[in-house]
């Protein structure tokens, strides 16, 4: 008992600098109610808590399986990071991680047999990326190719969130560009998670700043961010009574994103890139709510 105690103390500790719980159930929220209102119309508490549960588990148990796969890389380029500090050991994410795909499978369970066939393909997926897909280091190189096919988990996320509210759901045309818009706000949020500030690289080689130089990372995301945008405006095209409110919080939220974003090419420095990555959470977000609102 008092192993298992300091086992969850140390993951108290991790969880601050590497799986903030709170702050990513808050950003979960949003996707969360926008997918229930384009299925069913609609969401209950039932659906919430289940998809929050899922998605928590399952985005904890993809963060173990990278610190497993990254752990010397990490000791020799991430010096500060909890494992490499010894705050937390690679036995107590372990057990936390039976706990996360424990959570997982009797979640999916719960909630029918579809969604537990698809959690069954999502650990498979991601026994194949804690094995470097049994390419061997080689793979990892291919920096690109590397990140794209490790982000097919969070869209088998999305799919899972869509059958627990709807074990019978297709993709609609609303459904469809959904789908989309929360594929290319995912992408970003990766892309913008290994974006950084000059002389905040690193040794490691392992950002979008590093091979791509600030400017064209930003011109990425720019790209992105209005297809991102599109998305968003093509769903609500396709959904009837829109509300007066939403054309100016809309604005008010890209000109907000686009802001920062010009701040943080002309200023250049760690807190306006962590402000350019706020903003754009709070976008993204706020788009969502408003899908959720106006169906």
């Amino acid at each position: 008992m008092t192993a298992f105690l300091t086992t969850i103390s140390n993951f108290y500790s991790y969880q601050k600098k590497r799986f903030p719980v709170i702050v990513l159930g808050l950003s979960f929220l949003p996707a969360i109610l926008s997918s229930g209102a384009v299925v069913i119309g609609s969401v209950n508490i039932e659906f919430l808590t289940l998809s929050l549960i899922i998605s928590l588990a399952y985005l904890l148990h993809v963060r173990i399986i990278d610190e497993f796969r990254d752990y010397e890389h990490d000791l020799e380029h991430h010096k500060d990071r909890p494992l490499s500090v010894g705050d937390i050991t690679l036995n107590d994410l372990r057990i936390v991680d039976w706990m996360a795909v424990i959570a997982l499978v009797l979640t999916a369970l719960y909630s029918g047999l579809q969604a537990l066939l698809l959690v069954v393909v999502m650990l498979g997926y991601s026994f194949l990326a804690r094995n470097e897909f049994f390419l061997g280091l080689k793979f990892r190189k291919h920096f690109y190719l590397y990140n794209a096919v490790n982000l097919v988990q969070m869209l088998l996320l999305q799919v899972l969130v869509y059958t627990l509210a709807s074990d019978t759901f297709a993709f609609t045309a609303v459904v469809l560009i959904h789908f989309l818009f929360t594929a290319t706000g995912t992408i970003i949020f990766e892309f913008l998670r290994k974006v950084k500030s000059p002389g905040n690289d690193g040794t490691g080689q392992d950002t979008y700043t590093w091979f791509l130089g600030l400017t064209n990372a930003l011109l990425v995301y720019v790209v992105f961010a209005i297809v991102n945008i599109l998305f968003f405006v093509k769903i609500i095209f396709l959904i009837p009574n829109v509300p007066a409110y939403l054309l100016p919080t809309s604005i008010v939220l890209v000109v907000g994103t686009f802001g920062t974003l010009l701040l943080n090419k002309l200023r250049k420095e760690e807190k306006t890139n962590q402000l350019m990555q706020l903003s754009f959470m709070i976008m993204y977000g706020g788009f969502n709510i408003l899908i959720f609102l106006t169906i």
